[in-house]
């Protein structure tokens, strides 16, 4: 419980200039949660920064965002082909596993370009 008083009431980071101004929170997704628990247990230096996206970057993080999202189904689509292509070819369980290997190699390249999401729909346009 401690924790969570902890990080609500940490400082807010801007995830695009890394600015100490407040902003659009972002959404804490699998990908951040990861991050930190490896800054905690791994590296031992933890910062527990609120992550937020400020006004002056939000034009910049859309396009990013938006950009990661592309990415995200194209490498997912060109995985399954992949993977459908080999179990076809292969027709055994070795295939199928390693179409399933395919798959999950391609979503975790995805991840190099990640973007997390805003935590709540933002007022402004831009």
């Amino acid at each position: 419980m401690a924790r969570n008083s902890k990080r609500a009431s940490s400082e807010p980071r801007c995830i695009i200039c890394g600015g100490a101004v407040d902003g659009l929170e972002v959404q804490e997704d699998y990908v951040i949660r990861a991050i930190r628990w490896f800054k905690r247990n791994v590296t031992r230096n933890a910062k527990n920064y609120r992550l937020v996206v400020c006004k002056e970057c939000y034009v910049k993080y859309k396009k990013a965002r938006d950009s990661y999202v592309r990415k995200q189904i194209a490498y997912v689509v060109i995985g399954v082909l992949f993977a459908g292509l080999l179990i076809a070819a292969g027709r055994s369980l070795m295939a199928v596993l390693a179409g399933l290997a395919i798959i999950v190699l391609m979503y975790l390249l995805s991840l190099l370009s990640y973007m997390p999401a805003l935590a709540g729909k933002p007022e402004q346009a831009a």
